[in-house]
C-alpha cells in the first residue's frame, strides 16, 4: 500500500474547510479548523489561487472558492439523482412525526447531507443541514451505513478514518468501540446516537440504511431532542414508517456509473 501524500491531503482539507465555512475565510480561520499551521496553511493558500481552485479578497485577508471546484465533480459517476418525489417522501416523513430528517450518502471520510427537511419542519434544532458531512462513527446515519455496507468498504472507510483527521479519526484505532458499535447496529436494525457529536450535544437521531436496486446508497435519519426522548425510544416510535420511506425513497434514486 502506498504511504498517504501529505500535500495532497492538506489541498483537501483546506478547500474542505473553506466549503464548510460558507463564507471567505482568513488563514486563521482555516488553520484553526484544519489544525494546520496557519503558515503552511497560506503556503497551500497560494498555491490554489494560482490553480485558481481558490480566489482572495481584495485586501488580501480572506479566500473563498473559486468556480473551478466545480470541475473536480463533473467527471463523477457515482452519484444520486434525487427527484422531487424523493423530497416529497422526506417531507412525507417529516409530517408523519414532525421530526426533520435528512438523506445522505458516503463522501470521502464522512456521511454528506444531500436532502433534508430541516427548512421545512417546525421542530428543526438545527439550520439547513444540505451540504453538511456527518462524521461515521459519532452518528446514527455514519454508524447505519458502515453497519450495512460491505466488508471489504467497511475496511476501507475505517482505514480513511484512522489515516486522517475527522473528528471520529481516533475512535477507528479502537477496535472494541468499532465492534460493539456495529454489532448493536446490525443488532437493532437502526444507527443511533444520543450526544455524542459536541457540535450537536442536545440532539438525538435515528437512521436506517438507504439501497438502490440492492447497493446499498446512504442512510436516511431522523433528528430529534434529547429531552424529549431515547432513540430506543423513537424506535419504537417511528421505525416501522422510517424504514418504508427509505425504501421508497431507494426507488426514487437513481446512480450513474
Amino acid at each position: 500500500m502506498y504511504k498517504m501524500n501529505r500535500g495532497v491531503e492538506r489541498g483537501l482539507q483546506i478547500l474542505e474547510a473553506i466549503n464548510k465555512i460558507g463564507r471567505p475565510a482568513t488563514c486563521h480561520q482555516l488553520s484553526e479548523m484544519t489544525g494546520i499551521h496557519r503558515t503552511t496553511v497560506r503556503r497551500y493558500l497560494e498555491t490554489l489561487v494560482k490553480l485558481n481552485y481558490v480566489q482572495r479578497s481584495a485586501d488580501d485577508a480572506f479566500f473563498y472558492l473559486s468556480p473551478k471546484v466545480r470541475n473536480l465533480s463533473d467527471g463523477y459517476r457515482h452519484e444520486s439523482v434525487h427527484s422531487a418525489r424523493t423530497l416529497q417522501l422526506l417531507n412525507e416523513l417529516t409530517e408523519h412525526i414532525m421530526w426533520p430528517a435528512d438523506l445522505s450518502t458516503f463522501k470521502l471520510d464522512s456521511m454528506m447531507v444531500i436532502e433534508s427537511t430541516h427548512r421545512s419542519s417546525r421542530l428543526s434544532l438545527t439550520s439547513s443541514m444540505i451540504g453538511k458531512c456527518l462524521p461515521m462513527l459519532i452518528t446514527a446515519s455514519g454508524k447505519a451505513y458502515l453497519a450495512n455496507c460491505s466488508e471489504e468498504k467497511r475496511e476501507y472507510i475505517i482505514d480513511i478514518l484512522k489515516s486522517g483527521m475527522s473528528l471520529d479519526s481516533h475512535l477507528a484505532h479502537d477496535k472494541d468501540y468499532v465492534n460493539r458499535t456495529l454489532s448493536e447496529t446490525i443488532r437493532k436494525g437502526y444507527g443511533q446516537n444520543s450526544g455524542e457529536w459536541d457540535s450537536y450535544s442536545n440532539i438525538a437521531s435515528i437512521a436506517v440504511p438507504v439501497y438502490v436496486k440492492d447497493n446499498i446508497f446512504g442512510s436516511l435519519n431522523i433528528i430529534f431532542h434529547r429531552s424529549y426522548m431515547t432513540p430506543d425510544e423513537a424506535a419504537d416510535k417511528f421505525y416501522s414508517y422510517l424504514k418504508k420511506q427509505s425504501e421508497r425513497i431507494g426507488e426514487t434514486l437513481q446512480i450513474l456509473f
